[in-house]
């Protein structure tokens, strides 16, 4: 029979240990937890504070909470990814370096180290914006139109951003874990979409090309001294070289430096509340599209008359080539010039720009003339008055052909202030008809006037001087709208102010052209600068064909991405990245 001892050691003690192995499970499980998150801590390089309650077997981890922002675009970290990014959930914000400030401290109980998870980074989501356009990313417009339209309602997943190819997504919406009601995203990012660095242009940043073949008060060098620029000409070999030059030819003049001609400029528009309109700042001079930062760039002269169509046309320019110029709009004057920007066709017949064979039907007829019928009558009513004179005593005779000489001199005076008075009178008829003619369409103008323009060789020229690959994109259109800003940059800051007093009087003209549709519509005084200035008129209605056609983008699609992109930035200031 057993005992109580039997009893107990034999079914007492292994239900004891039975009863402390979970305890051993948990002790065990908390230890190898706290072990792995710490290590995955350092492999992400987190500081964190760690502390494992072994008989509760789960670990707390106090991570902290970062605000972040990018780095200087100057920096060489700015364009590269971190080496050791947090595979950790809520994590994604740790694959580009960031400048980082703790703003408080997350913490979380665990009771295995997968369950352990990244806080998420605020950031300001126009600089997020801004540098993964810097990056290279291209918006989605219709991932960015859901987030417009529905908010934190938008699914999670949701692309927002795409990548440089527009193949995979680079910023998403992400699951509001501990969001509290604030809009959660995620990066992605691969080594393989790395295309710019830190000579690509940065958004709101815009680059004119410079013509080859004119100056900026700077000699105009050949393409091989350009590469000898470029090549870091003074280099230790070098130096050795001219050093030698000069011990060998004491007498010898010393060797001119190298100061090529900037072949692009390269400014940004801003605009804020204290100054809403768009306003032209940093220009930099570039060579073969590397900033040179020792260049100096003369200053603005608010006096000039271009100084008022500078930055929007430049603005223009920029939405037209696509640049991520998204913070920034049109101003108003542009808008009100886009509504009345065509030009009757009559105009354009009488500053022969068109011909008008091309153009409707504007002009009245004239009344037939009898000119040929009024000389063959004066020319009868002379002979007879001759003959009647043959007649005459030669007393008489005389006199008689003193009289008609007279008389036909006044006839001929009076002839002569009737054509005049029709002759002036046909003229206003035509300027009041040409005025009043029907309008053409933006394109037809555009076209006469690159016509225009390029039978002069002015556009030609500026196409061709240049470099083909940076143009082959551009349209002529977009090409006279860029050699306009080049010579309206010049004239502001003062290079060459008499060559480019053809981009003084083009701003001139736009103000003569905002004007008359301010008025309601054109005068004869209008017409007749036209007139005296053809060349000037070409070059404001190709700049207001661009206008016309970057604004008529806009008015199809409501705005689009670019009003989808402004709105958000409004409601979402902040946001959380992981």
């Amino acid at each position: 029979m057993a005992t109580a001892t039997d009893i107990i050691t034999y079914i007492g003690v292994p239900l004891a240990v039975l009863g402390v192995l979970p305890i051993f499970y948990t002790f065990i499980n908390s230890f190898f937890t706290l072990r792995n998150v710490k290590r995955s801590l350092r492999r992400c390089g987190l500081e964190a504070t760690t502390r494992g309650s072994f008989l509760a077997g789960f670990v707390e981890v106090s991570l902290p909470r970062f605000t972040i922002t990018p780095l200087e675009r100057t920096e060489d970290e700015f364009w590269t990814e971190n080496t050791t990014p947090s595979p950790l959930k809520g994590g994604t914000w740790t694959i580009f370096h960031w400048n980082r400030l703790i703003t408080g401290h997350a913490m979380q109980r665990v009771q295995y180290s997968s369950d352990l998870t990244v806080p998420q980074a605020e950031v300001d989501l126009e600089e997020l914006y801004e540098f993964l356009l810097d990056r290279g990313a291209v918006p989605d417009v219709k991932g960015i139109h859901m987030l417009r339209v529905s908010g934190l309602w938008t699914p999670a997943g949701t692309s927002l951003m795409l990548s440089p190819d527009s193949e995979q997504t680079a910023l998403r919406m992400s699951m509001p874990d501990d969001s509290d009601g604030v809009l959660s995203l995620a990066l992605q990012w691969k080594p393989e979409w790395n295309k710019r660095n830190c000579s690509s242009l940065p958004p709101s940043w815009i680059r004119l090309e410079f013509p080859a073949t004119t100056s900026n008060n700077v000699e105009c060098r050949s393409d091989r001294d350009v590469e000898k620029l470029t090549n870091n000409t003074s280099t230790s070999a070098n130096g050795h070289e001219a050093k030698e030059h000069r011990n060998q030819h004491p007498d010898a003049p010393p060797p001119p430096s190298y100061s090529p001609s900037p072949t692009s400029l390269r400014f940004r528009l801003t605009s804020s509340s204290t100054h809403p309109f768009v306003q032209f700042r940093s220009p930099t001079y570039e060579l073969r599209h590397e900033p040179v930062w020792g260049a100096p760039v003369p200053s603005l002269d608010d006096t000039r008359p271009t100084t008022t169509w500078l930055a929007p046309l430049s603005l223009t320019f920029g939405l037209s080539s696509h640049c991520p110029t998204t913070f920034l709009t049109l101003p108003t004057i542009l808008h009100n010039l886009s509504r009345s920007s065509s030009i009757p066709c009559g105009i354009l017949v009488l500053a022969q720009l068109l011909s008008p064979n091309d153009a409707p039907e504007w002009e009245s007829p004239e009344p037939p003339k009898r000119n040929h019928l009024d000389t063959h009558e004066r020319f009868i009513t002379q002979q007879q008055a001759i003959a009647r004179e043959r007649l005459l005593p030669e007393a008489q005779q005389q006199q008689a052909a003193r009289l008609r000489q007279s008389e036909e001199l006044s006839a001929m005076g009076t002839r002569m202030r009737k054509e005049k008075r029709e002759r002036v009178e046909r003229e206003e008829r035509r300027e009041r008809e040409a005025i009043n003619s029907t309008k053409l369409q933006m394109d037809l103008v555009i076209t006469a006037a690159l016509g225009f323009l390029e039978g002069e060789g002015l556009v030609a020229d500026a196409a061709n001087e240049s470099d083909n690959a940076t143009r082959d994109h551009k349209d002529p259109n977009l090409t006279a709208v860029e050699r306009l800003l080049v010579g309206i940059y010049r004239a502001e800051v003062g290079i060459d102010a008499e060559e480019n007093q053809w981009a003084v009087e083009a701003c001139e003209m736009l103000d003569r052209w905002r004007d008359w549709v301010e008025r309601g519509g054109m005068t004869k005084e209008d017409l007749r600068a036209i007139l005296r200035d053809r060349h000037a008129f070409c070059w404001a209605a190709v700049a207001m064909g661009l206008v016309t056609k970057v604004i008529g983008e806009e008015r199809t699609d409501g705005g689009g991405l670019l009003n989808d992109v402004r709105e958000c930035l409004r409601v979402w200031k902040k946001v959380r990245l992981g």
